[in-house]
C-alpha cells in the first residue's frame, strides 16, 4: 500500500464531506474510503487527530490534514491539474467559499432541523448541541421552529444571491469552469435537497438546480472501501512527510494548543513542526500510531502556547 495514497475518513451524509468527495470527482482522482461515526465517540479517528473530531479528515501516510480548507489546500498543491482556481478566480473564490462555509452553511443547517429536527435521534441533538457550543437553541427542534421563518428568508436570500451569480458568470460561480467557489457553494445546498427536496424557494430557481446537477455530475472519483484500522495501520507504518515552511513565531519543537473557533471545539495539542502564514503543523505522538503530523489551516482556528 502506497505511503501516498489518498485516505479520507468521512460518512455519507456529511456535507463538509460531500464537498471534497466533488473535489475528487472534479481532479479524478482515486482515495480510500474510510468511513467514521457520525457522532462522538470516534476512537478509531482521535489517534490520527488527537482530539480533533470534525469531519472529513484527510490522511496521506502519517500525515493528516483536519478542516476541508486545508485539505483542498493540500489537494491542489499535489495535483494541480484540473486546478480549483481558473484563471483571475483565486482571490474571489476564496471569499466565496468563506462565506458559503460560514453563513450559506450555518443557514442551511438550522432550516433542515428546525424543520426536520424530529427525524433525527436525540442523542445526534446533544452531540451537535455540544459541538456547536449551544447553537440553534442547543438543536432543540421545539426552541428552533420559531426560528424557522428567519431562516427561511436568509436561505431564499441566498439562493436569489446565488441564481443572480450564474445568471452574471455563466454555467459555474465564477465562469466557465468550475473551481473552489462551487465546491463551497454547493454542499450546503446539497444537504439541504437532501433532507428538504426542492421546497423551501429551491424550486424557484431552476438556474441553481441545474448547477447543483452538473456539480452532482463530476462525481466523486474512484474510492476503494479501507477499515478505520487498516487507515491506522498505514499511519503506524509511516513517517510525516518534512515540512518546509517560511518563518514562524514559533521555534520548532514549541508546544502549542490548536482550537477550532467555529464549529467542534475539541483542542489539539502537540510541537511546532512547522507554520506559516495559513497552516500549523503539530507533530503528535500516540501509542496507536505513533508519530504523526497534524495539519491545520490557520482561518478558523486558534494557536497558542502551553
Amino acid at each position: 500500500m502506497a505511503a501516498s495514497e489518498l485516505i479520507f475518513h468521512h460518512y455519507p451524509r456529511s456535507p463538509f464531506a460531500e464537498k471534497i468527495r466533488v473535489a475528487f470527482g472534479l481532479k479524478g482522482l482515486r482515495w480510500r474510503s474510510v468511513e467514521q461515526p457520525r457522532m462522538a465517540p470516534k476512537p478509531q479517528l482521535v489517534p490520527l487527530t488527537g482530539g480533533y473530531r470534525r469531519i472529513p479528515v484527510l490522511q496521506i501516510g502519517a500525515d493528516i490534514y483536519c478542516d476541508t480548507r486545508l485539505i483542498l489546500a493540500e489537494l491542489e498543491r499535489r495535483y494541480p491539474e484540473r486546478t480549483f482556481y481558473p484563471p483571475r478566480t483565486r482571490g474571489i473564490a476564496d471569499m466565496v467559499a468563506g462565506w458559503a462555509d460560514q453563513a450559506l452553511f450555518a443557514t442551511s443547517l438550522g432550516l433542515v432541523f428546525g424543520l426536520n429536527g424530529d427525524r433525527f435521534p436525540p442523542e445526534l441533538h446533544a452531540d451537535r448541541a455540544t459541538f456547536t457550543a449551544g447553537r440553534f437553541d442547543g438543536w432543540d427542534s421545539e426552541k428552533m421552529r420559531p426560528r424557522v421563518p428567519s431562516l427561511r428568508d436568509q436561505f431564499r436570500q441566498h439562493l436569489t444571491w446565488i441564481d443572480q451569480g450564474l445568471t452574471e458568470s455563466g454555467p459555474f460561480i465564477l465562469g466557465d469552469a468550475p473551481s473552489l467557489a462551487d465546491l463551497a457553494v454547493y454542499h450546503p445546498l446539497w444537504y439541504a435537497r437532501g433532507n428538504l427536496g426542492e421546497g423551501e424557494g429551491v424550486s424557484d430557481h431552476p438556474r441553481v438546480l441545474a448547477w447543483m446537477d452538473r456539480m452532482g455530475a463530476l462525481g466523486h472519483g474512484h474510492s476503494d472501501a479501507m477499515t478505520p484500522d487498516a487507515a491506522l495501520d498505514v499511519a503506524r507504518a509511516a513517517e510525516p512527510d518534512i515540512v518546509s515552511t517560511t518563518a514562524s513565531e514559533w521555534p520548532l519543537g514549541t508546544p502549542l494548543a490548536v482550537t477550532p473557533t467555529d464549529w467542534g471545539f475539541d483542542t489539539v495539542t502537540g510541537t511546532c513542526l512547522a507554520a506559516g502564514p495559513d497552516r500549523v503543523t503539530l507533530q503528535r505522538n500516540d501509542p496507536a500510531v505513533g508519530t504523526v503530523a497534524v495539519h491545520f489551516p490557520r482561518i478558523g482556528f486558534a494557536v497558542t502556547t502551553l
